[in-house]
């Protein structure tokens, strides 16, 4: 049984391979790009947060019955303070820990969601980065990472939705009008605004997979988040740690959607933990 750690800029994830069509993944939201975009580095906090919560993940996945663990990192740990977070993680529990580049980030949520099948573009927001790809089959025409995660721009735009819309509208042109024939989201603002559109009480991962956002959904979702007294209340199946950045995570799928003229987004569970995975399998192979 294979096991993968997720080091993402808002949370640390867990899959376990348990050879099921869906495999949920544990989620511990540790904000790690908490304030990199004032501080310019990774905070001493979020960096034990996390390590913390590596540790604890790598324990249940042992306990489990996993055989290999792989552990990778993605934006944040790009920046500095990322190497420091990676020596406190290996001093803990012994594995090593892959950084890997925005551009193989991106191919891995495009290999995880698409199998590297069809005609597909696949985004993917992220608390400090957005990676748009694209591809025609297993190959891969464009993949791109911006430093535009959600907690970057709250650290940036604060709350105000007008200001969050500035924020998006300025830079979302970073990224090339690729054509595709379907566009797939990954990650979790893409299954969380999915949750809430289903009107989910608990978060269902089966029911999630598959399901297609439509543009008009999403901007009513928008219109419900930036009016409403409590998120949670109102959407019980998103994690408290992560309704302060929802609002933005949907702002900036909008506004990827328009910028690529797509009314409706098809979302999927599987993302690029699963496509690490297969990266690591087919270099076993080799």
């Amino acid at each position: 049984m294979d096991a993968v750690i997720d080091i993402g800029s808002n949370s640390v994830r867990l899959y376990i391979d348990k050879g099921k069509a869906v495999n949920p993944k544990i989620l511990n939201t540790t904000r790690l790009s908490q304030n990199l975009a004032v501080l310019g580095r990774l905070d001493s906090q979020a960096i034990v947060r996390t390590a913390n919560a590596v540790t604890d993940f790598f324990c249940s996945a042992k306990n489990t019955g996993a055989d290999r663990i792989f552990i990778f990192g993605t934006e944040a740990m790009r920046c500095p303070g990322g190497e420091t977070l990676k020596a406190m993680i290996e001093s803990k529990i012994h594995v090593p820990v892959d950084i890997i580049s925005g551009e193989k980030e991106a191919v891995c949520g495009y290999i995880g969601a698409t199998g590297g099948k069809g005609k597909n573009a696949v985004i993917d927001i992220g608390g400090a980065s957005v990676e748009l790809t694209a591809g025609d089959g297993a190959n891969i025409t464009y993949a791109e990472s911006l430093k535009l995660g959600v907690v970057r721009a709250y650290d940036t735009a604060g709350k105000n939705r007008a200001a969050i819309e500035k924020y998006y509208s300025e830079n979302i042109g970073g990224f090339q009008k690729i054509a595709a024939d379907k566009l797939i989201g990954i990650g979790g603002t893409a299954t969380s605004l999915a949750s809430m559109a289903l009107e989910q009480q608990k978060y269902d991962a089966y029911a999630i997979h598959g399901y297609t956002l439509t543009k008009s959904k999403t901007e009513e979702l928008i219109d419900v988040i930036f009016t409403s007294d409590s998120i949670t209340n109102s959407f019980p199946s998103i994690d408290r740690k992560r309704a302060d950045v929802i609002g933005h995570g949907a702002i900036a799928l909008l506004m990827l959607m328009e910028h690529l003229s797509f009314d409706k987004i098809d979302i999927s569970e599987h993302d690029n933990i699963e496509g690490y995975l297969t990266l690591q399998n087919l270099t076993a192979r080799r």
